[in-house]
């Protein structure tokens, strides 16, 4: 198998609005690498999903596309990680939402590649590889 790449919230959400270009790009790389996502990320997905006009059809999407996943979870030490990371954001003033550096210091401490359109704000992560 070849690298493991997290999905962050904006590509789950691509791939259950059928957005053609990631579910191309998700059909090259699955089966030669390992996909995931972070357990952060599947908060904010079913929360889209119960906010969403017809919550019980969006919750059956989310689990289907989260049974093709590995699921990363917290850990103590990436919170620590997390908040030594925020500290040192927040002291040249370029915070990120908790959220994103949460799923960022996760990607990052589990050795993936974090796929996502939130370049911007994620590339502020010492040492974490976007695509």
């Amino acid at each position: 198998m070849g690298r493991s790449i997290c999905l962050d919230t904006d590509i789950l959400v691509d791939i259950l609005r059928n957005k053609k270009g990631v579910v191309e790009w998700i059909s090259q790389v699955e089966g030669k690498n390992d996909l995931c996502t972070t357990i952060i990320n599947v908060f904010e997905v079913y929360v889209g999903a119960y906010l969403s006009p017809n919550p019980e059809k969006k919750i059956k999407d989310v689990e289907s596309m989260l049974s093709k996943l590995r699921i990363i979870n917290l850990s103590l030490e990436k919170v620590k990680v997390a908040a030594h990371q925020f500290a040192i954001l927040r002291q040249r003033g370029s915070l990120i939402d908790n959220e994103d550096l949460l799923i960022g210091v996760t990607a990052l401490l589990d050795d993936c590649i974090l796929k996502t359109n939130n370049k911007k704000h994620l590339q502020r992560i010492n040492g974490l590889r976007l695509v």
